[in-house]
């Protein structure tokens, strides 16, 4: 039995039984309330949820599949496996929290020193969780086993059955989590879905990418696996598909305000679970027993800040009540392109200035807020592209790497930017924040010898050259309008990111 869904992203879309016993459980409901960006205050338009696109991953997933299990009949993909894709594509986000991605920020902030946590984690959980307290889903432990990692992307090593089913069957782990290149249909589903609801345009057709998909013979780090390959020909389609990531980034997910407000949002969580020493809520306890806990875990969700503004707790009813009234942090430093100023990370800020007198409390341990920015095509500093295999027309068996020399020429001269703003969480008299801003600049940033300070392009902060003399930057701020960081200066040979369109564009001629 079938079961019809009206998407906005992919039309009409049928998925099975199976999908649609998961999508009627209260697990997966709860998804309906976790919104999937927390871009709302500068995109308006942009109050989709989880629930939507878990679905369209696993409309994805399942639509994949079926063409490898089409295209390659020695593959000997089982109806099982079908099953078991699909369920992960549906699966992979149960573990979100309350503000999506920043929440894994706010738990790690009330766990014990030490300990990390994501929402991965949370999500294997609650599949396990999911199959035990609905008896109509029926998986076996082996089951749960498989599709939890395909969700992770890879096994633990130490679970020796399992790892060898990813050693020879590796490409279906690269269907919805991709570890190795980061090209995957949850990507898919939330470049498409994301545009759409921010009002931003998307260039990139995965309709062109499906077809030529197929498992090759490849050898990466020395290990004969086989893996998704793509056509040679691809190469530019691909590149323009890391380029909308990184303008999502750049216009949206990074956005100034979209980062403080989400910061803010995060503050009034965590005081929330701080009431007392025990670093517990009201109503849930502590987090490090929530997050082990899914029968408590899947009671949380987005509608947490509507108990926290009627709440007793002042100090995280005032933070919501702050944000509603538009009373954000203010701003108290910036520094684009980071790295290349040589701008310390974030212990290094924080000790520089908090011992500086005329910064207090401004800059205090509780009060100094530091939020990094950062563009990358989604391996940090390594260039996806390069980890990538490809086939010819003359040869689809085995999968190769390109060569530089192949690479297209619209890829940014840096891999990965960091911008850094510091804020301060109390507010700052007007008449103060000049004289804080001068000083936290001629803190942070390192002395650089008179003959090369031109100033920081983009910061709109004064630098000051070594006789201690204001110097202000001949370059303007950017204009509010579009509150992003600069985009990758250029390098000799190649171009910053191009548009979605002109790379689109551009395809036909790196036609390979």
């Amino acid at each position: 039995m079938m079961k019809v869904f009206k998407d906005p992203i992919h039309g009409s879309i049928s998925l099975p039984k199976h999908c649609v016993d998961v999508i009627d459980t209260p697990e997966f409901q709860r998804l309906r309330n976790i919104k999937q960006l927390t871009a709302e205050t500068v995109y308006p338009g942009a109050t989709h949820n989880r629930f939507a696109h878990c679905i369209g991953v696993c409309y994805l997933a399942g639509k994949v599949i079926e063409h490898l299990r089409n295209k390659q009949k020695e593959l000997k993909i089982t109806e099982e496996e079908v099953k078991y894709v699909q369920l992960a594509g549906l699966c992979h986000d149960l573990g979100h929290g309350p503000l999506s991605h920043k929440f894994e920020a706010v738990v790690n902030r009330l766990l014990p020193k030490g300990k990390k946590w994501e929402h991965e984690e949370a999500s294997v959980l609650m599949v396990h969780h999911l199959n035990r307290e609905n008896k109509k889903i029926g998986l076996t432990q082996v089951e749960v086993d498989f599709i939890s990692d395909l969700i992770s992307g890879k096994p633990p090593k130490d679970e020796v059955v399992r790892y060898k089913r990813y050693q020879e069957r590796r490409f279906l782990f690269q269907i919805v989590a991709n570890k190795d290149n980061g090209i995957d249909v949850d990507k898919w589903d939330y470049f498409a879905r994301d545009s759409h609801y921010l009002g931003l345009s998307n260039s990139f057709d995965l309709e062109r990418i499906i077809p030529f998909m197929r498992v090759c013979e490849c050898v990466r780090e020395g290990v004969t696996t086989e893996e998704i390959c793509y056509r040679d020909k691809l190469v530019l389609d691909l590149d323009a598909m890391f380029a909308v990531r990184w303008d999502l980034h750049y216009r949206a997910y990074q956005h100034r305000v979209v980062k403080l407000t989400e910061s803010m949002y995060g503050d009034a969580l965590y005081e929330y679970f701080t009431v007392d020493a025990k670093k517990t809520s009201p109503e849930f306890g502590r987090m490090e027993d929530v997050i082990k806990d899914m029968s408590i875990y899947r009671q949380i969700d987005d509608q947490i800040f509507g108990t926290i503004a009627r709440s007793k707790d002042n100090k995280a009813q005032d933070i919501i009540e702050r944000i509603r009234k538009r009373e954000l942090y203010e701003c108290i430093g910036e520094f684009m392109d980071a790295d290349s100023k040589n701008v310390p990370g974030d212990d290094d800020i924080q000790s520089k200035l908090k011992n500086i007198e005329s910064l207090q409390p401004y800059c205090s341990e509780d009060n100094l807020l530091i939020i990094n920015h950062k563009y990358d095509y989604g391996m940090k500093e390594k260039n996806p592209l390069k980890h990538i295999f490809f086939y010819t027309k003359d040869n689809n068996k085995k999968g190769i790497l390109l060569e530089d020399e192949k690479m297209p020429p619209t890829l940014p001269a840096k891999i990965q930017l960091r911008d850094v703003r510091l804020y301060t969480r109390i507010p700052v008299p007007e008449e103060e924040l000049p004289g804080i801003k001068e000083t936290v600049s001629k803190t942070i940033l390192p002395p650089v010898p008179e003959k090369q300070l031109t100033g920081i392009e983009g910061t709109g902060l004064e630098t000051i050259v070594p006789d201690g003399t204001p110097n202000k930057s001949p370059s303007p701020p950017p204009s509010d309008a579009s509150n992003a960081p600069s985009r990758p200066e250029k390098s000799k040979g190649k171009r910053s990111p191009i548009s979605q369109d002109e790379a689109a564009g551009k395809k036909r001629k790196l036609d390979l």
